[in-house]
């Protein structure tokens, strides 16, 4: 490392946001199996999992993040000397975790509602709102284990952070294959099963951490027990920098939702293209998202240092670091989507080409938006690794309405058939992917995140 405990270069970055990327992408894949379980269940089954899934993360997005934010927090105190501190930071963000259960136990009586938003058949209906019910009621667990686990990343431990990923990945996979299909005396329980599954794995995850970060150990280095508080001064200190970057979680989200509110209107057959592409963009997108929590560690840990030219050389290092990524997946969605796309290949050949042929134009415009997304989320992670998350939060909503959801929504009436429906929105999705880009590099050169601290 360039200094002791900052991880500036490109290897130490590496070592400290590797974990993060891998645990980002497990979780993804998680969903994935656990999607793919209910699928053996019932058609009625897997069709409730993703609107069940959108509706509650729509609740929980806002908390999870902002109280993961606390990483922030420990990483500048920690690399200023201050361990007590990072200790007493943790229960702000439990605080939070409080207010978030609070929140989603208020609202599974209201389920039913949430769910008649699709307008789905009673089957499907009634699958939503089942699962809605267990998820928003894992809503403050969750929440809690992400204080913890972003405490825990704060501290650099982010092998402990990728290890408790894959505990609890493992253990939600198993539980849904068992719980879902049934097995060892149980029945078959279907949706039910994954919402059971699912908030039995966020309450042992949660204990586990529970039991670290109260550990001797820890709490003897950090006071994370002795320092347990509800200051106003740290409440509003945390909920001034976290709660922006939860909130640009939901808002962006929305603006995903009317961009594929407009997919949904070109008919089934390019709507099942635009999955495959955005399917495998997402894929190529979540460890950088994942990478991208590392380099906001790195960030705080150089500032709380006081050690401006520590913070820039890290955020060049993962630059560097995601530029090969980057540019080969780039060329391979550009020039070779049927192999990127091979892995969702089906039996149904005429169809299968079919989808390829809408797909292949759909990924050459996704070529164009990866490394821009990829550069913005380092600069907007190096941004809020200061705590610069208000204005961060004003550029990608409005970039989001701006480029993507309102021209999308306006260019429809204009477009004769699906496919050409189809390549318009990724043209949005593209120059969406440009803007925000640019934006936030500008944010970055000419912001004044290298005088902000969130120490206070």
């Amino acid at each position: 490392m360039a200094e002791a405990g900052i991880p500036a270069t490109p290897r130490a970055l590496l070592a400290l946001a590797l974990p993060l990327a891998a645990s980002s992408a497990l979780g993804f894949f998680m969903h994935f199996v656990n999607r793919t379980v209910l699928s053996w269940h019932s058609p009625e089954a897997l069709a409730a999992a993703l609107p069940a899934g959108v509706l509650a993360w729509t609740v929980q997005g806002a908390f999870f993040v902002a109280a993961g934010f606390v990483g922030v927090f420990v990483a500048q105190h920690t690399a200023a000397g201050e361990r007590r501190e990072a200790g007493a930071m943790l229960w702000p963000a439990l605080a939070l975790a409080g207010i978030a259960a609070l929140v989603g136990l208020a609202l599974i009586p209201a389920r039913h509602a949430l769910a008649g938003l699709f307008g789905a058949e009673p089957a499907v209906h009634a699958g939503i709102a089942e699962l809605l019910g267990w998820l928003l009621a894992e809503t403050g667990p969750m929440t809690a284990a992400s204080a913890i686990a972003g405490f825990c990343g704060g501290l650099g431990r982010t092998r402990r952070v990728f290890a408790m990923s894959l505990f609890g990945a493992l253990l939600c996979v198993a539980l849904n294959r068992w719980l879902v299909l049934g097995g060892l005396g149980v029945p078959a329980l279907g949706v039910t099963g994954a919402g059971i599954a699912t908030l039995s794995t966020a309450v042992i995850v949660l204990l586990l951490w529970l039991w670290w970060v109260f550990s001797p150990a820890v709490a003897t280095a950090y006071a994370t027990w002795q320092q347990r508080n509800l200051d106003r001064a740290r409440l509003r200190r945390f909920f001034a920098f976290a709660l922006p970057r939860g909130a640009t979680e939901v808002l962006e989200m929305l603006a995903f939702v009317a961009f594929t509110a407009v997919l949904t209107r070109l008919g089934t057959l390019p709507l099942a293209a635009s999955n495959l592409a955005f399917n495998s963009y997402l894929m190529a997108m979540i460890p950088v998202i994942g990478f991208s929590q590392g380099v906001s560690i790195a960030v705080g840990r150089a500032l709380g240092a006081e050690r401006v030219d520590l913070a820039r050389q890290a955020v060049r290092s993962a630059l560097w670091l995601l530029a090969p990524y980057a540019a080969l997946l780039s060329a391979a969605f550009a020039l070779l989507p049927q192999l990127v796309l091979a892995p969702a290949r089906h039996d149904d050949a005429a169809l299968w080409q079919a989808q390829l042929t809408l797909a292949g134009p759909v990924m050459q415009l996704l070529a164009i938006a990866l490394p821009c997304e990829m550069a913005h989320w380092v600069w907007r992670a190096a941004v809020h690794g200061a705590g610069d998350t208000r204005v961060p939060l004003l550029l990608l909503v409005g970039a989001a309405v701006v480029f993507l959801a309102l021209p999308a929504w306006l260019t429809m009436p204009w477009c004769e058939d699906g496919a050409q429906g189809l390549v318009a929105c990724y043209a949005w999705f593209a120059l969406y992917a440009l803007a925000i880009g640019w934006a936030m590099r500008l944010r970055y050169r000419l912001g004044p995140w290298a005088s902000m601290r969130v120490r206070g």
